[in-house]
């Protein structure tokens, strides 16, 4: 079964077909590499015993026959010079074992001699059949692998390429034995486990490209990633074969199914291939202390060599009495991600700005995070604060409304405000000279082998109102729409009217865990689905893996198996753009975790959104709800005063309390004393205050679990 397009072959499963081999008993191989003798940037080859270069970063490990190359899927290379290739006429074979953890980015060769330089790369010509472009230079031959996992072989001379492609994909994260024979009077068989698999009969063209050195693992040029969003912001890359390679042969002469069985069964494995686990690091599991830490998130061994970092590039939040975590890591550029008890991540978008040159200029274009800090601000048992610092890049590194005179661009500062109850606070500062951006988008992650339908419930997203009214959004058969005004309709969309208290800002992600993800926004927000880059065929989410963990500079780029750490999106959330001091505008909503359903979220939305009233009695001269920190600003009178500090919060069933914090300015470096209701309430659970300090000075931040729809009589009192 065959199909030709254009100067393209590709062929399927065919079976009992054969081409008249006479030369494979007595073949041998003219060049091999078992990696057995590896040393200071050098491999032998088993063949003649000349060494060749291996750039990039390696490991060894046990393969099917000695040791076995992990190559790191970005750098790793072996090169042959071209006088040390031996001369390859009308028929070759080349044979391998793989054990892929990922499919490459783009095309990439287990064994290639060819020259395909000036071929125009861009927008995946050597992927995509009906773009391919005519070179008189081309010469030699490719055998690898598709980004979709094909194995596959380009062959020619300066009139003729052609690229043979099987149907069947090398299998992840397992070792196979792969091999392809190549007569240029009879055709072309692939091989896989020992089987043959595809076949095309016919003559084809092939001169060697003499003056080309013979490369393993890695292209001979920069290559743009297959399958883009947007082709004119995806950049040409390095990259290589990711996983493990062993026992790799070249032959002069046309290999038969004698010799490639035979060569299958005495080198087949018994045992798995030594390639780690891939899971997004996230710190230690199950409950843990609140606070946070800096930490080395480690995510894969070749994964982790490409960083250039020291002990403590990383930081993860933890609560009590809770499995879920807040990991600002290197992988998602430090956006910040809540990790569910089962590894379900959560994330979110940064400051986002769009143009049909740049393409989309945000954090996650950053991949080795040059623009882009965080940091510990306050860390003590009453709250923890993250500083995130970044500034917008584009794929080809531009930034965003950049200044002319002074060459400023957009930067962005987010606090992060983490309490006890696993409530965050994130405040979205923009400095800018243009305009405000779009600071949110509803994003989950999948881990390498995840799909997005195996993360999230085909019913994904749930909004509800601060009246109780709750709907759930459904994505079975197409992306649903979400309308922010009007009426309440049949056919399962819900309106939540057009009156302030009525609309929707409490929104909940139906993960597949135990504690779902949530965020609650200021009342002035409307919101709307993700409802394009879809692929049907392939998932119901739209779905892509340039971000996270990639180091490829695409803004987009649409996955094509669940091989890699992958994102996608449900929707986007427009909360109001306040205008801030010099030039700044800001953002503030909350963040969270549940395990109770939406409409049960409306008593903590209130106390954040309608929060009760401050009335001081005594030791203080103001307080004011500061929505930005979820917590009351107060100043004392008298650092030195020993008055306690009493005040009521005029609570009611439009304005709970749940879960009070307060910052006291000049409190000093005393110890609290609270009384609840005249009751005395011990440091401890329910109770916990910790000390910020400024300039020859400390502010008291003080934390209180309690929920009441009545007033509430408080004071503190300093405690030596």
């Amino acid at each position: 079964m065959l199909e030709r397009r254009g100067m393209w072959v590709v062929f399927g499963l065919v079976a009992a077909l054969g081409i008249s081999q006479v030369r494979g008993a007595t073949l041998k191989p003219v060049l091999g590499w078992g990696f057995d003798k590896v040393a200071e940037g050098k491999v032998v080859e088993s063949v003649g015993g000349g060494e060749n270069a291996l750039t990039g970063h390696y490991r060894l490990v046990d393969g099917v026959k000695g040791k076995a190359m992990v190559m790191d899927g970005y750098t790793t290379c072996v090169m042959v010079e071209p006088e040390k290739v031996p001369e390859l006429k009308g028929a070759f074979g080349v044979e391998a074992w793989v054990a892929l953890g990922a499919y490459p980015w783009n095309w990439a060769p287990i064994a290639a001699q060819e020259n395909t330089r000036s071929m125009n790369s861009n927008q995946d010509k050597i992927c995509w059949p009906d773009d391919i472009a005519v070179n008189s230079d081309k010469a030699g031959f490719f055998f690898g692998i598709s980004p979709q996992g094909y194995l596959g072989l380009h062959v020619g001379d300066e009139d003729n390429w052609q690229v043979y492609q099987t149907e069947k994909k090398v299998v992840l994260r397992t070792w196979m034995h792969v091999a392809v024979s190549f007569d240029a009077k009879e055709g072309v068989i692939f091989y896989m486990d020992g089987v043959k698999v595809s076949e095309a009969k016919g003559g084809a063209a092939f001169s060697q490209a003499k003056s080309e050195g013979l490369r393993i693992g890695m292209p001979h040029q920069q290559i743009e990633p297959s399958h883009p969003v947007r082709a004119f912001a995806t950049l040409a890359a390095w990259y290589s074969l990711d996983g493990l390679l062993d026992e790799v042969k070249v032959y002069d002469g046309v290999l038969d199914a004698g010799t490639i069985k035979s060569e299958y069964d005495k080198n087949k494995p018994s045992g798995e291939p030594d390639l780690p686990k891939r899971v997004m690091p996230s710190g230690p599991k199950g409950p843990g202390t609140f606070g946070a830490s800096y930490m080395h998130l480690k995510y894969y061994p070749e994964w982790d060599a490409l960083w250039r970092v020291s002990s403590d590039p990383d930081i993860v939040v933890q609560f009590d009495d809770s499995p879920v975590r807040v990991v600002f890591w290197r992988g998602t550029r430090y956006s910040p991600a809540w990790v569910m008890e089962n590894d379900m991540w959560m994330a979110d978008q940064s400051i986002e700005n769009f143009n049909m040159k740049d393409g989309c200029i945000e954090h996650m274009l950053d991949p080795r995070c040059r623009m882009s800090h965080v940091r510990i601000v306050e860390n003590m048992p009453a709250r923890v604060v993250v500083h995130w610092r970044y500034c917008p890049t584009s794929a080809n590194q531009n930034h965003s409304q950049v200044n002319e005179v002074t060459g400023w661009e957009d930067w962005v500062d987010e606090y992060y405000t983490f309490y006890p109850d696993q409530i965050g606070v994130r405040k979205v500062i923009q400095h800018t000279d243009g305009q405000a951006l779009w600071p949110e988008e509803v994003i989950a992650l999948c881990q390498p082998g995840q799909r997005p339908e195996d993360v999230i419930e085909l019913e994904a997203m749930t909004l509800a109102n601060q009246c109780g009214d709750e709907h759930t959004y459904s994505w079975a058969e197409k992306s649903p729409v979400i309308r922010n005004k009007g009426r309440r309709e049949l056919g399962g969309y819900i309106d939540f009217g057009d009156k302030l208290g009525e609309k929707p800002n409490i929104l909940l992600v139906n993960l597949k865990s135990k504690f779902k993800p949530f965020q609650i926004f200021e009342l002035e927000c409307n919101f709307t689905t993700f409802a394009h880059e879809h692929r049907k065929d392939v998932s119901r989410f739209p779905w892509w893996n340039h971000w996270p963990v990639a180091q490829v500079l695409s803004d987009g780029r649409y996955c094509q198996a669940a091989d890699r750490a992958s994102s996608f999106s449900l929707a986007w959330a427009s909360p109001r753009p306040h205008e801030g001091e010099n030039n700044t505008y800001w953002w503030a909503w909350m963040y969270g975790a549940t395990q109770d359903k939406a409409s049960l979220l409306v008593g903590l939305a209130k106390s954040w959104t309608m929060a009760p009233a401050l009335v001081i009695h005594s030791g203080g001269s103001s307080g004011e709800y500061d929505v930005t920190q979820r917590c009351y600003v107060i100043d004392r009178v008298k650092k030195e005063s020993a008055e306690p500090l009493r005040f009521t919060l005029k609570a009611d069933p439009e304005h709970p309390v749940c879960n009070p914090a307060f910052v006291v300015n000049n409190w000093g470096h005393d110890n609290a004393e609270l009384k609840l209701n005249g009751k005395t309430i011990p440091k401890g659970e329910s109770f916990r205050y910790g000390h910020v300090r400024k300039v020859n000075d400390y502010n008291l931040v003080v934390w209180i679990k309690y929920q009441s729809d009545e007033p509430v009589e408080l004071s503190l009192s300093k405690k030596n």
